[in-house]
């Protein structure tokens, strides 16, 4: 039997339909504007510190120092695969002095203040940071200002002074200072790969800042923003924020509430980095494979010496016999 093109066209389009994610948009972790400007609450977020509501955005921090504020979600994600999609604006009068930065957190324990971008340190789970204020006193390799994500399961700091690029799994560099239209970013979180992509001009078009395979993050933490300025400052707003949840077909749904949040790669603080070996530093202190070699040689040579004196003991040779 002859099967016709459109029958074929349908029933590609079928199995097209099956194998694809169905993406849905997780209204109660999500926020978009118009905002009430002067109420001091929001629909499924808190908002704490200097965190005020305009019509157009959220403005986590205004232009002046020493300020904190934040917005946090009230519902967990408990989805394995999903994606957290933010608009933000920072701008303000400052040229070459600003800061100091925005944050975008999933974390265990939100509605802390602290001194990371406004949140607390020692963290457990994600967190990506849009870092503005450049410490030209630190050795860093990257242009300013600067995003980094770093997995955290509450045992260590954030070092300000490397910009993030301590203990993070990816980065890059990213203009999103004084722009005329909102910066983006999408987080990205599938079967244990985190993808970051931005968009700083404003068209969606989209660029990918890096892949992390190997992270692992739990169900249940909660997403938030925070931002926070120091000696000096910026206005750092929040326009809208969507959160998307992946289903991915014949994919079965793992409770990961119990698990630590874990990278398979880290980057080191450059005081932990060992220097590279030199002459001199090999001549003054042999690696301890060097002493081994030496040790286990040594002892090597002198059971062959007892053992060749024990055969010459042992079994003489004898003399040969003349015809």
């Amino acid at each position: 039997m002859r099967t016709s093109p459109q029958f074929l066209t349908i029933l590609s389009a079928f199995l097209c339909f099956l194998t694809i994610n169905a993406i849905i948009v997780k209204q109660e972790n999500s926020l978009y504007g118009p905002y009430q400007a002067g109420i001091g609450h929001l629909v499924n977020w808190d908002l704490t510190g200097s965190s005020q509501l305009a019509e157009t955005a959220i403005r986590l921090t205004p232009d002046e120092p020493g300020k904190q504020g934040a917005i946090w979600n009230n519902y967990p994600m408990l989805s394995n695969d999903w994606e957290f999609h933010v608009q933000f604006h920072i701008h303000g009068k400052g040229v070459h002095l600003n800061g100091d930065g925005i944050a975008f957190w999933y974390v265990r324990d939100p509605l802390h203040s602290g001194p990371v971008f406004g949140s607390k340190d020692y963290w457990s789970g994600l967190g990506i940071f849009v870092d503005t204020f450049e410490n030209a006193a630190t050795p860093h390799n990257h242009l300013h200002p600067y995003l980094s994500a770093v997995v955290n399961n509450g045992s260590f700091p954030y070092h300000h002074d490397e910009h993030g690029t301590a203990g993070q799994v990816g980065g890059c560099h990213l203009q999103a200072r004084n722009l005329e239209w909102p910066a983006k970013v999408a987080i990205s979180y599938i079967s244990d790969v985190l993808t970051v992509y931005v968009d700083n001009q404003g068209n969606d078009n989209w660029a990918q800042c890096f892949r992390a395979v190997g992270v692992r993050l739990p169900t249940g933490y909660v997403f938030g923003v925070s931002a926070s300025t120091g000696e000096y400052s910026d206005n750092h707003d929040v326009v809208a924020v969507t959160t998307l949840d992946n289903i991915i077909p014949d994919k079965v749904w793992e409770d990961r509430g119990h698990l630590m949040p874990s990278a398979d790669f880290l980057e080191l603080p450059h005081a932990q980095l060992k220097p590279k070996a030199t002459v001199e530093t090999l001549t003054e202190a042999p690696s301890s494979f060097t002493m081994k070699f030496i040790y286990f040689g040594g002892i090597a040579a002198i059971l062959y010496i007892v053992f060749s004196s024990y055969k010459k003991y042992r079994y003489p040779k004898k003399k040969a016999m003349l015809p």
